[in-house]
């Protein structure tokens, strides 16, 4: 089949499900399937000095609770996307979305903490997919025209972060109301909730993206055999503008992270913020997020994404620098907390948008496997950045500051290579 052919037959997918879920409604189904992590993340975040009273841990020990979640998603990750090139979107994000939603309903029930740490790492197995496989059906969808950093990958991706982010400005209210009516357990069984919903969606409605599998034998030749895992890691590893980007979505995120595990106790411990508050605080900050994939989307027609992604990193930067300073000299209160990531986090929002289409971008017959590469990387730094703040927690803001600080100053580096040779090509893209 010629190039042109294929690719509408791509774009066209099996009907009927494909037809109901064009345009917006594919978009929202993709963000749906990435704020499933968010909500399990977030909506626990209230949760855990109650975790702590209720089995009688430390601080550390109730935050493998969300540690080891995030390891069980990265592991998740380095495998779902491998697997999604060789077998098909589809059955590898339903496989997935069970898993989450069994493991779900069984931390509710979960009678000691070490049984709810291990859950919660089968949960962030589970929850993997969703992030993974969404990049590779926007991948899959909309790239493959040669520029860098398609524009309209970049504007789907900023889509899906402006409807995502709902995720994060409700779920820690959400949970702060569930925890004082009914407990911890409520969390859970909500959070499982929410993957059933979205599973039976995707089972119903949502059609296969990888073009291999969608041109099947109307093919006048053979399709290209499936990656191996050997060259999903050579595909990043050997391109050196992908894995930079990668890494620079790897190190933003993990400076997230670090300020997401480091909140509850420093909003409620530090600062005297009631638990029923908690959830507005952190709202501020994911609405700076949302204010920045927002500007991301509107700015990108107009300007190179190398050149948004540069401003990304340094406000990344510049918001890392000025927590440090405000936490070391015991300066702000909890605006001196706030106003920082609500600085860092715009910057992310364009920051990562643009740096995962530019990784990807290259991509098209491992993309997948780049996303499990890319999101395998992300989450581990994460989980490395919130053991580092509960490891080093003295009942100040100190320890997440300083990690932010850090992740943030790291994010700026990698971005900084060969930036005139790419922002030459890009304006060219765009003046094209």
């Amino acid at each position: 089949m010629p190039p042109a052919q294929d690719r509408r037959a791509a774009d066209a997918g099996p009907a009927p499900a494909t037809a109901g879920l064009q345009g917006r409604a594919f978009t929202l189904l993709l963000a749906a399937l990435t704020a499933l992590t968010a909500l399990s993340i977030d909506m626990s975040l209230p949760a855990m000095p109650q975790l702590q009273r209720t089995f009688g841990a430390g601080v550390s020990l109730v935050q493998l609770t969300l540690s080891l979640f995030l390891a069980g998603y990265a592991a998740g990750q380095l495998a779902c996307g491998f697997l999604s090139d060789r077998l098909g979107r589809r059955p590898v994000l339903l496989a997935g979305l069970a898993l989450f939603t069994a493991a779900g309903f069984a931390c509710a029930f979960s009678p000691s903490l070490p049984v709810l740490i291990v859950l919660r790492l089968a949960q962030g197995l589970g929850a993997s997919v969703g992030p993974i496989l969404a990049r590779a059906m926007v991948r899959d969808r909309f790239g493959g025209s040669g520029s860098v950093g398609s524009r309209e990958a970049v504007s789907v991706l900023s889509q899906i972060t402006q409807v995502m982010i709902v995720a994060p400005l409700l779920a820690p209210t959400m949970g702060a109301y569930l925890l004082s009516l009914f407990g911890w357990p409520s969390i859970f069984l909500a959070l499982g909730a929410s993957g059933a919903l979205v599973g039976l969606i995707c089972l119903l409605r949502l059609p296969e993206t990888l073009p291999a599998r969608v041109c099947g034998e109307a093919c006048a030749s053979a399709p290209a055999p499936a990656p191996s895992l050997r060259d999903g890691f050579a595909a990043v590893l050997s391109h050196r503008a992908s894995l930079r980007h990668a890494l620079t979505v790897s190190l933003s995120s993990a400076g997230m992270f670090a300020y997401i595990s480091g909140s509850p106790f420093v909003f409620m411990e530090v600062f005297g913020v009631e638990q029923r508050h908690f959830g507005y605080c952190f709202a501020l900050t994911a609405a700076a997020l949302l204010a920045g994939a927002t500007a991301n989307r509107a700015l990108i027609r107009h300007v190179p994404s190398r050149t948004l992604l540069l401003w990304g990193a340094w406000l990344v930067a510049a918001a890392g620098a000025l927590i440090a300073l405000l936490a070391s000299l015991r300066l702000g209160g909890l605006a001196g907390v706030i106003g920082p990531m609500m600085l860092y986090l715009f910057g992310m929002g364009l920051l990562q948008p643009n740096a995962t289409a530019m990784a990807m971008e290259p991509h098209a017959r491992t993309a997948g496997a780049v996303s499990s590469v890319m999101g395998g990387a992300q989450t581990v730094g994460g989980a490395l950045a919130v053991a580092a703040v509960g490891a080093f927690y003295d009942h100040s803001a100190g320890s997440m500051a300083a990690t932010v600080a850090v992740l943030a100053a790291l994010t700026l580096l990698s971005t900084m290579g060969d930036g005139r040779r790419e922002a030459s090509r890009a304006s060219v893209e765009v003046a094209r």
